[in-house]
């Protein structure tokens, strides 16, 4: 079940955030009052079980959790999207005050959303420092190699749109009169990498770029040209295993086809074979390998939202004791009324709301106006 979804009109978003603050400060009267003074306001359906009741209602629970706990706290992570599959927060009935349990599940339920939202930024993260490490490690073999990029991608492009053997021929070719020491292979290989992994390469770019590894492939082989070799052996998988998982079985064939003749002919250790054979976990490993390899830039962003996970794990176990001494010192009983500053200050909000709704009726309004003077 979705997490229900916030309206789209901001002021309608204002008014039922802020009524769940109110009502997570001054309990369940402040809903009754707002309720009895709102009945005819077409904007406050979702008081009564209209549209947005589900969002208001999971809005009050994390409130009254954060509130009870520590009112004055406003560093809180916010909820996942309201795209990400999770499961609502317990149901609190309309009339009545959570219970201790109720409120207790409701704090476990927003800890548990709080880690998956955390853990989705972790790894948006991890993967935005890797990439950027990668591309500084281009730059700099770039400088060090002093290879014209450009010329390489000028003859990629025939192989991309035509694949003809002088085409692939070519870019053979440029490869190998400029294969002269591991960081010149390793600046190739990786540049073929990035091309043939981009989110944007379409099936053919990456097939036929795949027909020139196997081509350089042969000839390393043949002439023994063992850095641009190991160059290519480090990111055959993610080149290979990105190609295949992105398309449908008719077109995986064309790649397997070249899997077989690699493993045939020795070029790649077991491992790797292996790890071409099982794309989905090939490329699972490959990941963890780029983690291993980047930790310098990794473990910083992990040992920081492990430290926040632990502070809302610790947030959730002192608001679970504090209400359980709660419970034991004194006894459930009635909800104490509203202050008056919150009164003044709900009023204040909903009255600027009710000027600028358009379809109160005036005698409507002067009653509610009332009812606030009493």
């Amino acid at each position: 079940m979705d997490v229900p979804n916030p309206p789209e009109d901001q002021e309608l978003r204002n008014v039922i955030d802020k009524l769940a603050q109110f009502v997570a400060r001054n309990g369940p009267e402040f809903e009754k009052m707002t309720m009895e003074k709102q009945k005819d306001n077409p904007k406050f359906s979702f008081l009564f079980g209209g549209e947005y009741f589900s969002y208001y209602k999971c809005k009050l629970a994390m409130e009254q959790q954060q509130h009870l706990f520590n009112p004055g706290n406003k560093d809180v992570v916010d909820i996942p999207p309201p795209s990400m599959q999770l499961v609502p927060p317990p149901p609190i009935a309309l009339s009545a005050a959570p219970s201790i349990d109720e409120l207790i599940q409701q704090s476990q339920w927003n800890l548990q959303q709080q880690e998956q939202h955390l853990h989705t930024l972790r790894q948006e993260q991890v993967t935005a420092a890797i990439t950027l490490a990668m591309e500084q490690q281009i730059q700099k073999l770039l400088v060090e190699t002093q290879l014209d990029i450009t010329e390489f991608d000028n003859l990629l492009q025939p192989i991309i749109d035509t694949c003809t053997k002088d085409a692939i021929s070519a870019g053979k070719n440029w490869m190998f009169n400029n294969a002269k020491g591991p960081q010149h292979c390793e600046l190739m290989a990786s540049h073929l990498r990035n091309r043939i992994t981009v989110d944007s390469a379409h099936f053919e770019l990456r097939l036929h770029l795949i027909y020139l590894t196997n081509d350089v492939l042969h000839h390393c082989q043949r002439k023994q040209q063992k850095d641009l070799l190991a160059a290519l052996q480090k990111v055959v998988v993610p080149i290979y295993c990105t190609s295949f998982l992105a398309v449908e079985e008719e077109k995986q064939q064309k790649i397997t086809r070249l899997l077989q003749l690699w493993e045939k002919n020795g070029y790649f250790d077991e491992e790797t074979i292996q790890q071409l054979q099982n794309p989905a976990l090939g490329i699972g490993q490959y990941q963890a390998s780029l983690i291993t390899e980047y930790a310098g830039v990794v473990q910083p962003i992990q040992l920081a939202f492990q430290q926040q996970i632990q502070a809302l794990k610790t947030q959730h176990e002192k608001f679970v004791t504090s209400l359980k001494q709660q419970q034991q010192a004194c006894p459930a009983g009635p909800a104490a009324p509203p202050a008056e500053a919150e009164k003044l200050q709900w009023r204040e909000f909903s009255a600027r709301f009710d000027t600028s709704f358009v379809g109160v009726h005036p005698a409507v309004r002067a009653a509610l106006t009332v009812t606030e003077e009493k």
